[in-house]
């Protein structure tokens, strides 16, 4: 009998161990997908526009920023781009990142955000040290990574950042931001590229959606 229970045992032992690997590897497969299909339940289309700097106040009320706008003017050094995100989809805790991209340049070179305006008013810009794992993921993200310093130290680009907002099944999103000083001029908003990323309400990313940008009509 004790023979009979030592091998009873054993088996399951053995029986919760395979169960835990193959959860675990369900796991992984399953965040595996979702790492390259999570943002294919959301649709989003972008408008763009490249005003000059006395318009740029202009352009965010066109698109839905309501009036006034004393919180967003020109920079007659850096050129601004302005943005009216859509998107509709399942309703989810936590929030989605928005990131643009300058696609004349390889590796895409982020632009910096300037400010933001959804349902709920107002939104700044923002970055995470957990937002680093995009470069890791997307190849066509590498300029968010963070750099290493001669000294050994590990720096976030002054250029990288986000405007945030919640998300929610159907919202919009009007977001501003500006290209380096020295930066070619922009004249076609097309060659830019929008990263649409959904981070957990515990702050981690869980997936990123390559959004094209059209011409400016």
């Amino acid at each position: 009998m004790g023979g009979h229970g030592a091998r009873l045992r054993w088996v399951v032992a053995l029986l919760s161990v395979t169960i835990a690997v193959l959860a675990t590897v369900d796991r992984y497969v399953e965040r595996e997908r979702e790492w390259t299909r999570g943002g294919d339940q959301v649709a989003v289309t972008v408008e763009a526009a490249v005003p000059e700097p006395d318009q740029v106040a202009d352009a965010a009320v066109a698109f839905g920023w309501p009036e006034p706008v004393d919180n967003v003017i020109g920079d007659p050094d850096r050129q601004s781009v302005v943005l009216r995100l859509r998107w509709s989809g399942p309703s989810r805790q936590g929030h989605y990142q928005v990131i643009l991209l300058d696609g004349r340049v390889e590796p895409a070179r982020v632009v910096r955000p300037y400010t933001g305006f959804d349902a709920e008013g107002g939104t700044g810009s923002n970055w995470a040290g957990a937002y680093d794992v995009l470069a890791e993921r997307y190849p066509w993200l590498a300029d968010t990574a963070t750099r290493e310093e001669p000294e050994g130290t590990f720096t976030t680009p002054d250029n990288v950042g986000a405007v945030g907002t919640r998300a929610i099944a159907d919202g919009s999103l009007i977001a501003v931001f500006r290209l380096a000083p020295g930066a070619l001029p922009l004249t076609d908003p097309a060659r830019l590229v929008v990263a649409f990323c959904y981070v957990d309400p515990d702050g981690d990313v869980r997936w990123a959606k390559r959004v094209p940008v059209p011409p400016a009509n």
